[in-house]
């Protein structure tokens, strides 16, 4: 190989090495009430949040803060978006196969989350309630079926009941249902 293509190929490598991870594409969600511009982070887990007013007409989704926005996410914090019903902003915070469900006000001047629960990933938000599976107790030979075959894979179990979060009052109640999973 000539020394002039062997530089040209060593600058190329180079300034591929050299150049910055591009960032996610941003997404946005709106409601009446809010727009939420969401990005994933690239060098660490989890989604950073812009809350604003709602936009009229088409918007531009992009993650640029302007005067005005709230901030939503931490470095530490994994939170991931679910949907957005009303005011409230429903997230899982997850960085394996058991996490968490958060939901926070957005009407409330400080992000202090409403809710923050061990969950499994199925949620299902209505418009007037937001349904999941909470964690309860730990699943044994006597209240979880598969407790041996998860046992046998060296999985753990845990019980969760169904729990309806009404909107409305924000009450939250459980529904009398009960489902065990293999836990990691």
């Amino acid at each position: 190989m000539k020394l002039p293509t062997l530089l040209a190929t060593a600058a190329v490598a180079a300034a591929i090495a050299a150049t910055p991870a591009l960032a996610q594409e941003a997404q946005c969600f709106q409601n009446e009430q809010y727009l939420v511009i969401a990005q994933e982070r690239t060098e660490e887990v989890g989604t950073d949040f812009i809350i604003r007013p709602p936009a009229k007409g088409k918007i531009a989704c992009v993650y640029e803060q302007h005067e005005g926005d709230r901030l939503l996410g931490e470095p530490e914090d994994p939170l991931h978006f679910e949907g957005l019903a009303g005011p409230y902003l429903v997230l899982t915070r997850s960085t394996g196969p058991q996490g968490d469900l958060v939901i926070y006000d957005l009407a409330d001047d400080i992000y202090t989350p409403l809710l923050d629960v061990r969950a499994e990933d199925e949620i299902v938000i209505a418009g007037d309630s937001i349904t999941h599976w909470q964690q309860a107790i730990r699943g044994t030979a006597l209240n979880c079926p598969s407790f041996d075959e998860n046992t046998g894979y060296g999985l753990g179990s845990m019980i969760y009941e169904e729990r309806v979060l009404d909107l409305a009052t924000l009450k939250l109640a459980a529904t009398g249902n009960t489902r065990c999973s293999s836990t990691q």
